[in-house]
């Protein structure tokens, strides 16, 4: 199978994720407004379909060789604007924005030459990153983590971690991948409770990716774990 395909076989699993999490929901959680601290579930839908459509009008401008569009450096003010601006937005709603989004990257794809996607000086605006590499960032990683991260505050960690962890597996297919979803699982262990299993992954990751030692030290997701001598003595080697 070429890489194409495999990268949408892991897209299309967190996409049977998402309208599975859609599909149980109750209408006290459908209707429920959330909060900057605690996203509903329509929340997270229309902030999905926000950074997916940016993401679209990215790739198909890049196809057609006109200015890309960037978000610059201010995306917890546009996270935070999406929030308020769907506030009183419908469940449906948010839902069918999100699919008119994922509908739009399908149809984007198709014109996609399947040997631009993992090559990392095909389109300047990614800077050295490849198209590949971020689609599965995009649609794997990013829905896949908002996903885990609301079945967790739900009272169901167990989901959310399997989720976390079926993905990881699934992204260290891809070698541009792999360090960086080993150390995600790193977070989501360390955020989580779960320190042991956190100072694993970091060790397999830090050996994958050297570079992200110097990541790890000041990244917030890793404070649960910053005072342990364990994590101390794998940025100290």
């Amino acid at each position: 199978m070429d890489q194409k395909n495999e990268m949408l076989e892991v897209i299309e699993f967190v996409r049977r994720e998402l309208d599975a999490l859609c599909d149980q929901l109750t209408a006290e959680e459908k209707a429920r407004r959330g909060s900057l601290q605690m996203w509903s579930a329509k929340d997270m839908l229309a902030h999905l379909a926000f950074w997916n459509s940016h993401f679209n009008r990215q790739a198909a401008n890049a196809l057609e060789g006109k200015s890309v569009p960037q978000a610059g450096d201010y995306t917890n003010q546009l996270n935070d604007g999406v929030l308020y601006e769907h506030l009183d937005q419908p469940f449906e709603e948010a839902r069918a924005d999100e699919a008119a989004a994922y509908r739009q990257f399908r149809e984007i794809v198709e014109r996609m030459p399947a040997a631009d996607l993992p090559d990392p000086q095909k389109f300047a605006y990614l800077e050295g990153r490849s198209l590949l590499e971020r689609i599965l960032g995009t649609y794997g990683y990013h829905t896949a983590a908002h996903l885990s991260d609301y079945y967790v505050k739900a009272g169901r960690f167990q989901k959310g971690r399997e989720l976390q962890e079926n993905l990881t597996e699934r992204l260290c297919v891809f070698p541009v991948w792999k360090a960086n979803a080993i150390y995600n699982l790193a977070c989501f262990y360390s955020l989580n409770g779960l320190a042991k299993e956190a100072i694993e992954k970091l060790k397999i990751a830090f050996e994958e990716k050297p570079g992200l030692i110097e990541w790890s030290r000041q990244d917030s997701d890793i404070d649960p774990l910053r005072e342990k001598a364990e994590y101390q003595a794998l940025i100290s080697n």
